[in-house]
């Protein structure tokens, strides 16, 4: 079943958040990656994805791409909430997943 997750990153910064999305994409999509989402918050930054399941953002959260792209990283991300997911939009319409 697809996943949709929030999660914050109190302190992370504007440099740091691109520093990492620039890494990461420089590498494509994440398999499993439907939709990401990243901005300022009050103490840092708050991140919306959805995966196509938890085992994708599971794989993708420990990988050894989204460990270099964070080494010099502080931030320690928090999971706000998780959700199951049964459609999206990605701009083509919607569809059916999970």
């Amino acid at each position: 079943m697809a996943l949709a997750m929030v999660v914050e990153l109190p302190g992370l910064t504007r440099e740091e958040y691109e520093t990492v999305v620039r890494a990461v994409a420089e590498q494509g999509t994440p398999a499993g990656a439907l939709f990401h989402g990243g901005g300022p918050v009050e103490d840092g930054y708050r991140v919306v994805e959805v995966w196509e399941s938890r085992d994708a953002a599971d794989a993708f959260y420990s990988s050894n791409l989204l460990q270099t792209a964070t080494a010099t990283i502080t931030a320690e991300p928090r999971v706000v909430m998780t959700w199951p997911v049964h459609g999206v939009d990605d701009g083509t319409g919607w569809r059916a997943i999970g």
